[in-house]
């Protein structure tokens, strides 16, 4: 209903290139119909960014749906150059407006005012979902799923970081897999694989070549380092069974170990039904390196999740919010999760999940990878990111149009949000609802801050944009470890800042 108050007709005597191949549907209109008539038209389907009025019909290819001598809407799903047509060109164009999307019911945060964002990335190795912890040797840690090295494929393999993200020195960015000299592969390239993994994910084998047959498909769910013992949560990965929102359900997960800084893993640390349904997507709470800085005795965890009791990739409804002490980590029957705030201000824990109650309130634009302990502002940050259409409503991913299997074009939101406890209250300090690189790219999706990169008034932000070298994506995006700088702006005599850090 916003749409056609946002559509822009193109100025006259200029036109969208004519001969370009982002036109895919030929709609026949009235004999009445106007240029306005031909945008409202495009509202109605998402993946029409841009559209063209032929008043007459002619100069169509053959084959359309609109007869001639009669008006003709075409469909664009690109924003293509502006041209100056043939004298005698009746083609009027024209533009969908990004509108703005839904906001989280929380305030804006009175001690981080603001954070600027900047677009240039600085990309590393290929990828998605990079959870990343501080280890006890100084380096970053951190899982990639759907990674190719340029040796083979793996559905998650493990990196190592060291220094910071000016230091990586990789080689050309626009290599679909770039090589890079300080962000570098531990041990194997499928390091969770085993038929016995069959009984509880799908095979990935998007080949069906047998030296495949027993690799699961998993993503990497989150990553913590305590007393230098690397925990990966992994996860199964389903690409589609949400019927009615076509969203890439998590679940069941579990959590493997490595004592070699991810070179070996303990595959059978834990049962692979450890997390299920709604907690299928656990995130670590980071306090920094090899987790010296925590709280007290327990590691934190945030669960996203929906209100049908499930937990996908994106598009979720809430967070909940789980504990357990720190040698108990592996232990399922020893986790407690948030029930609320008693009269006397005391946190209730219970050790039922399905009496949990979330700390966090989203609907349908639910998606974070991590939260971190900021020590400076003595805040819990972090980024939640939503996929939306240009109307700013929840589009996933992998949801299908007029012309692709998935979008084309993804538009992507992103919120930096503090809380002074893992429980809230929660508090805003930026929207971005085009978030986007500097060179045109979009989509941008799974951000997380690495903990070594954290600054008392700015830091870095990981993300992956889908999914280059693929043709559904724009040829600019970036499927790869891609670091942004983002610079906070605080309010110093803010309570929370008003000790000296």
């Amino acid at each position: 209903k916003r749409c056609p108050a946002g559509l822009k007709l193109d100025p006259a005597g200029k036109r969208r290139e004519p001969s370009s191949t982002s036109q895919y549907k030929w709609n026949p209109m009235d004999a009445d119909a106007t240029p306005m008539d031909c945008g409202n038209l495009c509202c109605g389907d998402w993946s029409c960014e841009s559209f063209d009025f032929h008043p007459d019909g002619k100069d169509l290819p053959e084959g359309t749906d609109c007869p001639v001598d009669k008006p003709c809407c075409v469909f664009r799903d690109d924003i293509d150059p502006l041209v100056t047509p043939a004298p005698g060109d009746p083609v009027v164009s024209g533009l969908r407006s990004k509108l703005p999307s839904l906001r989280p019911k929380y305030p804006n945060s009175s001690v981080i005012l603001g954070a600027y964002v900047d677009p240039k990335y600085q990309v590393a190795v290929q990828g998605d979902e990079f959870p990343i912890t501080w280890g006890a040797d100084g380096n970053q840690y951190t899982g990639a799923g759907d990674n190719n090295q340029g040796q083979e494929f793996s559905p998650a393999a493990f990196f190592k970081v060291k220094g910071g993200p000016m230091d990586m020195n990789c080689t050309d960015p626009s290599n679909p897999s770039p090589q890079c000299t300080n962000m570098t592969l531990q041990g194997s390239t499928i390091p969770v694989r085993g038929k016995w993994l069959l009984d509880y994910c799908e095979n990935w084998n998007p080949w069906h070549k047998p030296e495949y047959e027993d690799v699961p498909n998993i993503k990497s769910n989150s990553v913590i380092s305590i007393d230098g013992v690397l925990y990966w949560a992994v996860t199964c990965f389903n690409y589609g069974d949400d019927l009615d929102f076509n969203r890439q359900r998590y679940g069941p997960s579990w959590i493997i170990t490595s004592e070699d800084g991810g070179v070996t893993w303990n595959l059978n640390a834990t049962n692979p039904k450890m997390f299920t349904g709604r907690l299928a997507a656990p995130r670590f709470v980071q306090f920094g390196r090899d987790n010296a800085g925590a709280r007290d005795e327990y590691v934190y965890v945030h669960f996203q999740a929906t209100n049908g009791g499930a937990a996908f990739f994106e598009q979720n409804d809430m967070l909940f919010l789980g504990r357990v002490p720190k040698d108990q980590i592996l232990n399922r029957t020893a986790y407690e999760f948030y029930n609320g705030e008693m009269p006397d201000g005391q946190i209730a824990w219970v050790s039922d999940d399905s009496i949990a109650v979330p700390v966090w309130s989203y609907p349908l634009m639910t998606a974070v990878q991590q939260v971190n302990y900021h020590f400076e502002t003595k805040s819990y940050i972090f980024a939640n990111w939503a996929w939306i259409s240009y109307d700013g409503h929840p589009r996933p991913d992998h949801s299908p149009d007029e012309r692709n299997d998935r979008t084309k074009h993804q538009r992507s939101q992103l919120v930096l949000v503090e809380a002074p406890e893992p429980w809230g209250p929660f508090s805003v300090f930026h929207i971005d609802d085009d978030w986007s690189g500097w060179d045109g790219s979009t989509g941008a999706y799974t951000p997380v801050f690495p903990p070594a990169w954290m600054g008392p008034d700015n830091f870095w932000m990981v993300s992956t944009q889908c999914c280059d070298p693929f043709p559904v994506s724009p040829p600019n995006n970036h499927y790869t470890f891609n670091a942004q700088h983002v610079t906070l702006k605080l309010n110093m005599s803010s309570e929370r800042l008003l000790v000296k850090w």
